[in-house]
């Protein structure tokens, strides 16, 4: 699997979404990184940590749409939705059956999902928030 990384491309030209986004990408490499890595965190932090900032982070960019008054936020948020309850089963399986998920797996959704997101969903709300 290639890896993604953070270029100007994912950028929405808001400094707070930016860093958000940024630290999902940081996120990304960290998964990557602890499939070779034997003193990476144990998958239940990780998995945590990914729900905990998806969670924040769709709500925060929520407010920021709402805020500008974006008009498919409706539909935005339906995308951050089904990727929340995702992440948050993929957590749940990993609790229930620890075997049953797999660091690579979890890695390839999130990476795709992500990157895909930002470049499709994402980008359209740009112009709307930059102008109101």
């Amino acid at each position: 699997m290639e890896f993604v990384k953070w270029t100007e491309k994912y950028s929405t030209g808001n400094a707070l979404v930016d860093a958000y986004h940024h630290i999902f990408f940081q996120m990304v490499e960290e998964f990557r990184a602890t499939l070779t890595d034997e003193n990476a965190p144990p998958m239940q932090e990780r998995l945590a940590f990914l729900v905990d900032y998806t969670f924040m982070h769709f709500d925060s960019e929520e407010r920021l749409m709402e805020k500008a008054g974006y008009p498919d936020l409706e539909a935005h948020c339906e995308t951050h939705q089904r990727f929340k309850e995702k992440v948050k089963a993929i957590q749940q399986e990993f609790l229930a059956h620890p075997d049953a998920v797999k660091a690579e797996e979890v890695l390839s959704l999130v990476q795709d999902w992500f990157a895909h997101h930002i470049l499709g969903e994402d980008m359209r709300y740009k112009p709307w928030v930059e102008t109101h």
